[in-house]
């Protein structure tokens, strides 16, 4: 049987939920090679999004590749060289044989650690020594439009996680290079996805990689998409989950993709035949026991300011700036206010959603409604 819900990668085929439009118009830019900017919080589907438009986009345009990177656990901008060199070789190489030879193509000057950790071109590890990179800096990133051009292909170069680079030591000036090789590339179409947070909303308004493309900021996915492909998951296995408990499972996780996924798996698991509402609720908490640890550790790295800020957006507070609200929370000042909410939106923990702040993560704000200030 194949697998009926995924949380842990990005998901294509069946498993994909809705956003058919984004998917059309996305599709359209890839093929026409236009540049577009994806912008939503963690866990929303955008590399899912990418993937799909991908996949439909190819079936029309047999000579398009898609070169994928994820700046999630990047810190450095020595690391994205590399991954950007891997990804590249990766979309262009079908045998550990063509990165070696494709590798002595395009660096007969560099000399990078070519590794793999399996048979698979997958498991490609590209290392390159830092004065290497820091000579030959605007030469990796025209890498792309070398290789499209030498291998008549059409590259779409997806940067997933962007929102990531405001971590490296000088992200303007990197964000500033990307602009002066990226911006004048018109081989290669660019989609860069990420998290809102100052200095993604910065590139986004300023970059001439994005000047003529398409921003596109996803919305929550439908609820009857979700609802009739949760249905649909536990029929196709010989199960039943009736449109009450995949409207509850829709609600434990807030709408949030990742933790639709995985309560309706761990609900699935606990089914025999019909889905309750106390196996769907037993999900619930089970995901919530299992981040308890990891949601501890995030909350002790707070300031007292900005828990007490969260606490008010817990509380549904529109304005967090009336002496009132202040006062009620113990936040000592609005500028402190403002501050905690700078911060908080920085490290992505909070969104804002329909003019609010909002919890990044649904299942975060469950446990410390419910477990930490209780």
């Amino acid at each position: 049987m194949s697998k009926l819900f995924e949380y842990s990668k990005p998901v294509e085929g069946q498993l994909f939920i809705g956003r058919k439009e984004e998917v059309r118009h996305l599709s359209d830019h890839f093929l026409l090679q236009t540049n577009a900017a994806i912008v939503a919080p963690q866990g929303w589907g955008k590399s899912s999004l990418v993937r799909q438009a991908y996949k439909d986009a190819v079936r029309k345009e047999r000579n398009l590749k898609l070169v994928y990177l994820s700046l999630s656990t990047v810190r450095n901008e020595e690391r994205f060289y590399e991954l950007l060199v891997q990804s590249v070789l990766r979309a262009v190489s079908s045998s550990q044989s063509e990165v070696s030879e494709n590798v002595r193509r395009y660096f007969p000057d560099i000399h990078p650690k070519v590794g793999f950790k399996s048979d698979s071109t997958d498991d490609l590890a590209i290392e390159f020594d830092w004065e290497e990179i820091r000579k030959n800096q605007d030469f990796l990133l025209k890498l792309p439009s070398v290789v499209a051009a030498d291998k008549d292909y059409r590259f779409v170069v997806c940067v997933d996680d962007f929102h990531s680079v405001s971590l490296f030591n000088d992200p303007d000036t990197f964000a500033s290079r990307i602009n002066d090789i990226w911006g004048t590339d018109s081989k290669v179409t660019y989609c860069i996805c990420g998290a809102p947070n100052a200095f993604f909303e910065k590139f986004i308004s300023k970059t001439p990689v994005l000047k003529y493309g398409k921003l596109i900021r996803l919305s929550m996915i439908g609820r009857k998409d979700t609802v009739t492909s949760l249905r649909d998951r536990f029929a196709d296995s010989g199960k039943y989950l009736d449109d009450e408990m995949a409207e509850l499972i829709i609600d434990l996780a807030d709408n949030h993709p990742f933790y639709i996924q995985q309560i309706a798996h761990l609900s699935w698991m606990g089914t025999s035949v019909v889905c309750s509402r106390d196996v769907v609720t037993a999900s619930h908490s089970s995901i919530v026991d299992q981040m308890g640890l990891v949601f501890e550790n995030l909350t002790e790295s707070l300031t007292s300011q900005q828990l007490c800020y969260l606490h008010a957006v817990l509380a549904g507070e529109s304005i967090i700036s009336t002496s009132e609200v202040l006062h009620r929370h113990h936040i000592t000042s609005a500028t402190s206010a403002s501050r905690s909410k700078a911060a908080l939106l920085e490290r992505g923990m909070v969104c804002i959603r329909d003019g609010k702040v909002s919890f990044t993560d649904p299942l975060y704000a469950y446990w410390l409604n419910n477990r930490y200030f209780k």
